[in-house]
This record gives structure tokens, sequence and C-alpha cells, in this order.
């Protein structure tokens, strides 16, 4: 392992070749021109990226890896047809296109296929670490070692699987229609799952997440640290009796039982679909007057951003729900043109598949208090630090278990809790938020605040 130390992102797979990702876009896009086609999109995706993984307490071999891969829309007479390889030989790109059209001339048409036009891109600022590529898997191996030197003041703790990870991306696009542009971002990860074990009490897993587009925003110390005292607190957990109260969801459990239904319900195609239980709800309420939910893709720092979405658009920034009231919804071209209106710049995807929907930067704005403050507020009712079960996205209803959960009484921690299930209907329960805490956590791209519930159907073991 010492011997691989020194491997950075600036060093290139001995048996992969790097591309200038925007001259293969323009040079395929002529190349489709001059064939005759309607209209072409060329989209390329470069991933470099260095990991280091911990399981069972012990560091293991590091990892690198770097993929390229081109995906290619082509549109005749109303069809479209798409296919993607990660073989950028000249001529398995030629053969490529030529795949894409033959997709295209064997699809039915359909009127609402089309390339966006350009717009105006604008880069968006501290999304790239300068010192990325120059970061070596020694690096990563010391942000390992210090991280496993605070969970292992405690021998109670086992590390399940860690991992540690420098990532590169470089996209590029070009079409028909005149968009041409190309874009970098970096963005570090640190993402660990462990358990206590005293004796014959085996605590709940738990995990921690960090992540950013610089290096030196991690602190993995913390990280850990946190880890620890989260799986230690929940050793000893005990059964409770069923009863009908308050849950706080810890910013890692709100992404499974809020965030995912709300990025369904809010996809223009699951609307247009029938599928969303927000089918003509623009402009009324969703949810309690204190949630007010934003999807940036221009927000500084943030590991959703960036100068343009799959289709070459600009993200922008969208008010999605304010004051509990829906205002917009996430289009691409194909679904905002079945609605009459241009898309929002909400296509998501890479190089290996056409262009679906997606968010980028998910916040849900915060509160005025802390999370320790909206515990002091709880009667009776739970801290929730992860969620184990099913979220029906189209209907809302949810049931699953309660992991590292917390019984809080008279606004204290009482005692942790095992075999306890949390059930209801998500959408019904929006309604029912009653606090958001002042601080907020980066779980992916989603910037989430600490999120109060009452009125929830507790089952004790």
């Amino acid at each position: 392992m010492d011997n691989n130390q020194d491997k950075t992102l600036s060093q290139e797979d001995t048996n992969k070749k790097e591309f200038n990702g925007q001259e293969i876009c323009q040079g395929l896009v002529a190349d489709g021109s001059s064939a005759g086609l309607d209209n072409v999109e060329v989209y390329y995706q470069q991933l470099k990226s260095l990991e280091v993984v911990v399981e069972k307490n012990d560091l293991q071999l590091p990892k690198s890896d770097i993929y390229q891969g081109v995906g290619i829309r082509v549109f005749k007479n109303g069809s479209m047809g798409f296919a993607s390889t990660n073989d950028l030989d000249r001529d398995s790109l030629k053969q490529l296109l030529e795949q894409a059209a033959v997709m295209a001339e064997n699809s039915p048409p359909d009127r609402n296929n089309r390339l966006p036009d350009p717009e105006k891109l604008e880069k968006v600022p501290d999304i790239y670490d300068d010192r990325a590529e120059n970061i070596q898997l020694g690096d990563l191996i010391s942000r390992a070692r210090s991280f496993m030197k605070e969970i292992k003041q405690d021998d109670r703790v086992t590390v399940d699987t860690a991992g540690f990870s420098a990532s590169i991306v470089n996209d590029a696009i070009a079409t028909s229609r005149g968009i041409v542009s190309q874009d970098s971002q970096s963005y570090f990860e640190t993402q660990a799952l462990a358990l206590a074990r005293e004796g014959e009490v085996v605590s709940s897993f738990d995990m921690e997440y960090q992540v950013s587009c610089f290096f030196e925003e991690l602190d993995v110390a913390d990280s850990g640290r946190k880890l620890r005292d989260k799986v230690l607190a929940s050793l000893g957990a005990e059964t409770i009796e069923s009863f009908r109260g308050e849950i706080l969801l810890t910013p890692f459990s709100a992404v499974m039982l809020m965030v995912q239904p709300i990025v369904f319900a809010v996809n223009s195609e699951n609307i247009q679909n029938g599928i969303s239980p927000w089918k003509n709800k623009t402009g009324k309420q969703v949810g309690a007057d204190i949630l007010t939910v934003l999807d940036d893709g221009t927000l500084p720092g943030g590991v959703g951003s960036g100068k343009f979405d799959r289709e070459g658009l600009p993200q922008k920034r969208l008010t999605v729900i304010k004051d509990g009231y829906l205002q917009e919804l996430f289009y691409n071209t194909y679904t905002a043109a079945r609605a009459g209106r241009k898309s929002n710049g909400r296509a998501g995807g890479g190089a290996q598949s056409a262009p679906d929907i997606a968010p980028s930067n998910f916040i849900i704005s915060g509160g005025q208090k802390t999370s320790e403050e909206l515990i002091g507020e709880i009667k009776r009712g739970l801290l929730v630090n992860r969620y184990s079960g099913s979220v029906d996205p189209v209907s809302g209803n949810f049931s699953g278990v309660v992991k590292g959960g917390q019984l809080i009484e008279r606004g204290k921690r009482v005692k942790p809790v095992r075999e306890v299930m949390i059930s209801g209907n998500i959408y019904q329960m929006m309604q029912n938020i009653v606090g958001l805490s002042r601080e907020r956590e980066d779980i992916m791209n989603y910037k989430l605040p600490y999120v109060l519930l009452e009125d929830v159907s507790i089952t004790g073991g």
C-alpha cells in the first residue's frame, strides 16, 4: 500500500487514454449534421476517483479508477434514438452515431422530442478545488487513520465499513442547436457505518457522512467522534410501549422519509403520467407553513451545482415549496414541451443514459432553534437517527423500523430504543411539521435540517 501513496487524481490509468471531451462532442455533432440528421446531442463524461476503504477496523488496499464515456441522442422526423459507449476510439464513436440514428429510425415519433435552444451559461464558483488533481492516496490514508484514531478511543466500537474518496468529474456537451460547453467539479466524501459491542450487548448500526467540493473542509476526526458517540449511545436499547407522539428526524433519516417522496412528487414526468400525488397541486398547500424547499444548481460550493444540466441548460435556482405551498415542478425539455413551457434546467443523468429528471442541490430551509432546543420541546417522542423500511412515493404510506432511536420524555433523552416502528403517510405528515433546526447537514446533494413532526404512530416491541 505504501508504494501507491503518491498516486494522484491527475495520473491516468495506464490502460486508458485521456480525451478532450468538448472536441469529441463537437466532432460527432458535425458528423451527424453532415449525415443529414435533424438534430444531434453528444454528452461526454469523465470521472476520476481515488478511494481508501476501512473494513472491520482494518485499512484495505486503496482503489483508483477513471471512467470516460459518451452518450449520443439523435433526432429524426420526430423520433429519438440514444446510444452510449466507453470506447472512445474514433471508429467506435462513428459507429455509435450510426447506431443512435438506427434507433431513431425505428422509434415511434413524438412531437415533444426536441433539443433546447442555447441559453447563457455561467460558471458556478467554489465547486472545484485547485489542489484536487494533486490529491494523493497518501492524503486519503492519512484521513482514514485520523478517523480511526477517534473511533479507537473506545474499543467497544467497530467500523463495519468506511470510505474516504476524492473525485473529479469533467462534463462536456455539444448539440446541433448550438449548445457547446464543458465544466469540472471536485468532491470529497467520508462515509462510515459502525456499531458498538459490550459483552453480549450489540448496538444498532449507525452512519456518518460528510461531503464537500474542497478537501480541507472535511473534518474526518469530528466525523469519527460523532459516529463513535452515536453507536455508544444506542447500547442497552430497550423496547417501549406503543403511543402516538412526536418524532425528530435527523437529516440522514429525512432523506428517505421526506426528500425522496418530495422529489418524486415534483417530477413533472410523474405529474404528467398521473402517478404523483401532487398532480394539480401547484399553488396549493402541501405542507406546514414553516416548510420551504429550494433547489439551487447555482449554489456556490454545492456538490449538485454546475454550469449546465444534462441537456446543456443553466440549472437556475427554484423555489419548489414556499411557506407550505407548492410553487414549481422539475422539468426537462421533453416534459416541458408536453406542458407547453420551457425546461427549468432539471435534466439529470450522465453519458450512459438519455436525460431524465433530477434535483441539483435540494435544500430544506432551516428554522430558528437548534436540534437540542427542539428536543427540549418534545413531550413524548422519538429521535430517529436512521429509518429502515419502505416509503411508497405514490401513496405516501410508510412503515419501518427506527434505528439508533432514543425515547424522549419532557424534553430529555431517556433511553435508547429497539424494535420500534413508525408508520403513517408522509404527504399528510408534512402538514404536521412543527419544527426545523437551525443547523443543517449535507447528505449527498441534499442540505437538510432536523425535522420535528407531531402526531405520529409509534409502535413498540
